[in-house]
């Protein structure tokens, strides 16, 4: 049954990919929603549902539909996994500072703290 789902999918990534209906698009996020509920899980703190992780995991998977290319030869859960998880990991990054600061400055901000943490090592 899965290798039909598989298909079926494959083939929806065609039909959008070529025609951009959002009825297509809505059908291919309706099918996936199951994943990005599932990485959302992983990301909550406490393991109870986090409407705002399950919210920023939707949109992983909105955007993932969007820019999946079915002829590239990957699969689809491994493509929206990683982009799911990456827009749930920028929603932490943005989320947890107390002041507002700049992306770049958050991100130098982790490169020396692990530079740090090799010195100490």
């Amino acid at each position: 049954m899965a290798d039909h789902e598989d298909l079926d999918d494959l083939e929806l990534f065609r039909e959008y990919t070529a025609d951009r209906k959002r009825s297509t698009r809505n059908r291919l996020v309706e099918r996936h929603m199951g994943l990005a509920a599932h990485i959302a899980r992983r990301f909550s703190r406490d393991g109870k549902p986090d409407d705002d992780l399950r919210q920023v995991a939707m949109i992983g998977l909105v955007k993932s539909v969007d820019r999946f290319d079915p002829d590239y030869g990957s699969s689809f859960s491994s493509f929206a996994g990683r982009t799911i998880e990456g827009e749930l990991k920028r929603h932490f990054r943005d989320a947890s500072w107390a002041v507002r600061v700049p992306r770049s400055a958050k991100e130098l901000h982790l490169l020396v703290r692990r530079a740090a943490t090799e010195l100490e090592q």
